[in-house]
């Protein structure tokens, strides 16, 4: 990927975290008090090639943002491709907006010879509730298995060095450019619970609409952010083996 390329995440020095938000694209913080605490304990590396959002004041100022990143390159993209691109950006601007939103960013580049864009969003959800990491996460695993459905290839949980981590992927209808062409949506969400300590989950969301990159650009991207979360205090240990083989996202989180 070329522009916004998909690099290993930054070395620690350069990583995410809540303090430095004033200085830095790299930083991960709160802007509400209400989970201020949380977001003040969480780290985790933002992808090099990733830029925050900046507030977009609706769908026309989203717009010219797009314009400005895209450069030379918006004029050979057709408009409905540009429309979708702005959808895209005023969505993830709008997450800054989100309850417990801690940062919101994007990457514009190219895959090959095509365009390529995806959004990260991460958002600290508190739960008030200081179960330990492994049996919130079953919780999870319970609550976002459909009813009545079996083991399901899209919703998975793995072990992550800050501890038991569950993803979930979607491919939603995304936007209808013409009769004939549409465009699909994949989004991913990981849910990594919290130390009991800071009661709550710790939800990153990565959306493309590149679904072909998605196996080698995308989920090796998300699994290296997740594998960089940080909290201040240890996860509590757990003996659950990470599952194998028949991975959907393109690569193990261990």
């Amino acid at each position: 990927m070329t522009g916004s390329t998909a690099r290993p995440p930054q070395s620690p020095e350069n990583a995410a975290t809540p303090a430095d938000t004033a200085d830095t694209a790299d930083t991960a913080d709160s802007t509400s008090d209400a989970h201020a605490g949380r977001a003040a304990t969480v780290e985790f590396d933002v992808p090099p090639d990733f830029v925050p959002f900046e507030p977009a004041d609706g769908v026309d100022d989203a717009y010219e943002l797009v314009l400005a990143r895209l450069g030379p390159a918006a004029e050979g993209l057709p408009p409905a491709r540009r429309q979708a691109l702005t959808e895209l950006y005023a969505a993830g601007s709008a997450a800054l907006d989100g309850a417990g939103a801690i940062w919101s960013g994007t990457c514009l580049g190219t895959v090959g010879d095509r365009l390529s864009t995806a959004t990260l969003t991460v958002t600290a959800l508190g739960t008030g509730d200081d179960t330990p990491q492994a049996t919130a996460a079953a919780g999870l695993v319970e609550v976002l298995t459909p009813p009545d459905a079996g083991p399901s290839p899209t919703l998975r949980r793995f072990d992550a060095p800050a501890g038991p981590v569950v993803i979930t992927l979607e491919q939603q209808p995304g936007w209808q450019l013409t009769a004939e062409e549409s465009v699909p949506l994949l989004s991913a969400k990981a849910y990594l619970p919290m130390p009991p300590a800071l009661r709550g989950v710790l939800l990153l969301e990565l959306s493309t609409p590149d679904v072909d990159s998605w196996p080698e650009v995308y989920a090796p991207l998300l699994v290296r952010v997740v594998r960089s979360v940080r909290f201040p205090t240890p996860p509590a240990p757990t003996a659950a083996p990470a599952p194998a083989g028949g991975d959907p996202f393109g690569t193990r989180l261990v």
